[in-house]
């Protein structure tokens, strides 16, 4: 590791990310895998001190949820995660908790502090209801100044499924179908159902489409469109290449951002 890369670990110590998305959107999942692990998080309150996991629990479990907590990985603890989970109810205190936490970090001037990036997990297993009224009002209201709006697709192998269907149903033969589902869901998806954040005053900057989350627990699958799209998305170069220099594993994206390991 060169010396321009160790002055840059010292000056931002950590990458701060906001989850934001429905339950079961597979949001831990996703975490787990950037930080190539499979372990639970260690939750932190604001005062550091570590509470239950009922934040990664599922929603009949939760108890009372405070998007200030942190979640962070011993895998990769240069990583610190915060969930915004209560938002779905699209209550105005939660949006307004929300909001703010979101333009107060932005704008902190204490690096250690500040929120780097927003991954929003959108599950595509129900296009035609890809968004909810919460979340319809988040990307028409919440201004996230400069911090950056990843959308993050999941479950995207369902509406692959879904088009194939379509397809069989057009009269086209199945495994022809199939084929040319795999090929053209994508565009489909942007075109058909995506396309509701043109209208959007805040619409995301960048989408991931992740298909396949079962196999996300298996050692050779990775998240490497996100984290590229993420690395782009990232207006201050340096920056970038801290977010770059936290990929412990990934040559390929060191390469691309010209960041020595």
């Amino acid at each position: 590791m060169d010396d321009r890369t160790l002055r840059l670990r010292r000056k931002y110590s950590r990458f701060r990310v906001l989850v934001m998305g429905k339950a079961n959107a597979g949001k831990t999942t996703i975490l787990q895998k950037v930080c190539n692990t499979t372990d639970q998080p260690t939750i932190l309150n604001a005062q550091g001190q570590k509470i239950g996991l009922s934040a990664v629990a599922p929603s009949e479990e939760r108890g009372v949820h405070n998007i200030e907590d942190e979640m962070i990985f011993a895998a990769n603890p240069r990583y610190v995660f915060h969930d915004s989970r209560g938002f779905e109810c699209g209550s105005t205190e939660e949006f307004n908790i929300i909001q703010d936490f979101i333009q107060s970090r932005g704008r902190e001037r204490d690096l250690r502090k500040q929120l780097h990036v927003i991954w929003y997990c959108l599950p595509a297993d129900n296009a035609g209801r890809l968004l909810t009224g919460a979340e319809a009002r988040f990307f028409q209201q919440c201004d996230p100044g400069a911090v950056p709006v990843i959308a993050i697709y999941t479950k995207f192998e369902d509406f692959v499924l879904q088009t194939q269907e379509f397809l069989i149903n057009e009269g086209v033969d199945e495994m022809d179908a199939f084929d040319q589902a795999s090929v053209t869901a994508s565009d489909r998806f942007s075109r058909e159902y995506a396309s509701i954040f043109g209208g959007m005053k805040f619409p995301p900057s960048r989408d991931v489409k992740l298909q396949r989350m079962y196999d996300m627990n298996e050692p050779e699958t990775q998240c490497d469109e996100l984290l590229e799209k993420t690395a782009d998305a990232l207006g201050n170069d340096t920056l970038r290449k801290l977010f770059v220099c936290i990929q412990q594993n990934n040559l390929d994206l060191c390469v691309k951002w010209g960041v020595k390991r």
